[in-house]
């Protein structure tokens, strides 16, 4: 079963997933774990029946904490803990947390995810966690205590459970509460401003460790995923889950803790560090699906290495064998490959439409035109008549992903039919025996493949060395796509004459 379906098999009543994340910068692939694991929870408890509500909640009114690699420290230096919603973006007239957010919010359009957004401003200013701040300052020794007893850290004397925003330096990080009479707290701030804060009211928020449980109070959460660090012992669902039930009087949502994902060679990707590849780069650079499937086929509690470069080729050609899987084109290696493949997807399709993205990263370097292509695509057995807006889009995303990403091995282009190359003996042999062959020959992968080996140990050359002999001859490199699938994949008349050249040069 997969791990989704696992997860809420023994779940009846209606369920409300809650994901989130603050915008302080790119939501990047990291970041696509929280979102995605949320999702697939989500759609499992769907497909089973069970009623379920599905929130996506941006914590925009979180403050700028510093001034991140990505800003200009003249720029942002000013903002430092005012409200992300209250400050300007890096560029245009959006402000800062919007900037970050509308390319997620595209992305999960892009891979056909639908989310409920909420933006955590817009919660305190319709005075969604009124009721929920009111009972937080009703009971806050209760909640140091929990605090200091779960957490193992001492508070500040003057500590409150909530931060003004002050009306003078738009800051909600440097004011102290000085008395609470509902709906109204009492502040100082550092600036020298003394005032009020409404709760009902975008005047102010809880502290995270404190907000995450009111959110669950106040939006009614059932299930919640959330990254290992908050889920280590004494960490910030542990503190939750206690003011949940002693404080609200709830039981806390049940929780699915996952792993990080990693940039190969890089660590975890952080908004903070500025190592991130933002999830709206990769839908333009990969299929769509792959985000989907990247979380779809690990365990939660495994770690993710993410690789743009071959490895996220090799991720395609994997959810690509799931594909097969579901459409009974090949076996099962796990019973999970099937629901995976269902759960990546972002669209039906039909087995005489696949193309092998792998496979138009080949043709696409070798036929600019659409009409090429179309032409090469029929002749491996595309079924269309002209190509669909899914491989148009597909087409533009193997040329981005070969400008952006792609490692030299796998780019090349053809070198013209009159290009010069020396050639040994035994390599001019090989050309020789080819060009003789290729009437004869089967122009299949396997065929093709097949015959070059025979000829290659008949000239007494190392496999390496033999292939090598083609690639330097077709594209000038030593190494390049399989040559069986290469060679059938180009124009049979324009090779001969590139051969004819060479032999005769």
């Amino acid at each position: 079963m997969h791990w989704a379906d696992a997860f809420v098999k023994d779940l009846a009543d209606r369920q409300t997933v809650s994901t989130g994340i603050s915008p302080s910068g790119h939501i990047h692939v990291g970041n696509m774990r929280e979102i995605l694991t949320g999702y697939f929870l989500h759609r499992a408890l769907s497909d089973k029946g069970t009623e379920s509500r599905f929130i996506y909640l941006c914590d925009d009114i979180d403050p700028l904490r510093k001034v991140y690699p990505f800003l200009k420290k003249e720029e942002y230096e000013q903002h430092v803990g005012k409200p992300l919603s209250a400050i300007p973006a890096p560029e245009g007239d959006e402000k800062y947390s919007e900037y970050f957010l509308q390319p997620f919010l595209e992305t999960l359009e892009t891979i056909d995810v639908k989310v409920e957004v909420l933006r955590s401003t817009n919660l305190y200013r319709e005075g969604v966690f009124a009721k929920a701040t009111d009972m937080v300052m009703q009971n806050v020794p209760r909640i140091r205590e929990i605090l200091e007893t779960v957490s193992g850290r001492k508070l500040e004397a003057n500590w409150a459970p909530y931060n003004p925003l002050c009306s003078s330096c738009g800051r909600i990080t440097q004011a102290s509460v000085t008395g609470y009479s509902y709906p109204y707290i009492e502040f100082t701030c550092k600036c020298g401003h003394s005032g009020k804060s409404d709760i009902r009211k975008d005047e102010g928020k809880l502290p995270w460790r404190i907000e995450w449980p009111a959110k669950w109070y106040a939006l009614g959460v059932t299930i919640e995923p959330f990254g290992k660090d908050h889920g280590a012992a004494g960490g910030s669902y542990d503190t939750g889950k206690a003011i949940a039930e002693e404080v609200f009087g709830i039981e806390a949502p049940k929780p699915l803790t996952y792993e990080h994902i990693f940039l190969k060679g890089k660590g975890a990707m952080h908004s903070s560090t500025g190592n991130v590849i933002p999830a709206s780069e990769i839908v333009k650079s990969a299929p769509p699906e792959i985000l989907r499937f990247l979380i779809a086929r690990s365990q939660p509690s495994r770690h993710i290495e993410f690789d743009p470069g071959l490895g996220l080729l090799n991720l395609v050609d994997e959810y690509e064998k799931y594909r097969n899987v579901f459409y009974g084109l090949e076996e099962a290696t796990d019973e999970d490959d099937a629901r995976t493949y269902e759960l990546s997807r972002v669209r039906e399709e039909k087995p005489d439409t696949f193309v092998s993205f792998r496979h138009l990263i080949t043709l696409v370097q070798i036929y600019p035109t659409e009409d090429q292509l179309l032409n090469a695509l029929r002749r491996t057995g595309y079924g269309e008549s002209k190509l669909s807006s899914y491989l148009r889009n597909q087409v533009e995303v193997a040329n981005a992903w070969l400008d952006k990403y792609a490692p030299d091995q796998v780019k090349f282009k053809l070198l013209p039919e009159n290009s010069p190359i020396e050639l040994n003996t035994q390599e001019m042999n090989l050309s020789k025996a080819f060009l003789r062959a290729m009437g004869e020959m089967e122009w299949t992968p396997e065929g093709i493949h097949n015959s070059v080996h025979e000829m290659i140990k008949n000239e007494g050359l190392e496999p390496k060395a033999g292939f090598s002999t083609f690639y330097r001859i077709l594209i000038g490199k030593e190494r390049g796509p399989r040559l069986g699938y290469f060679l059938s994949n180009l124009d049979k008349g324009a090779l001969e004459k590139r051969f004819k050249f060479v032999v005769k040069e």
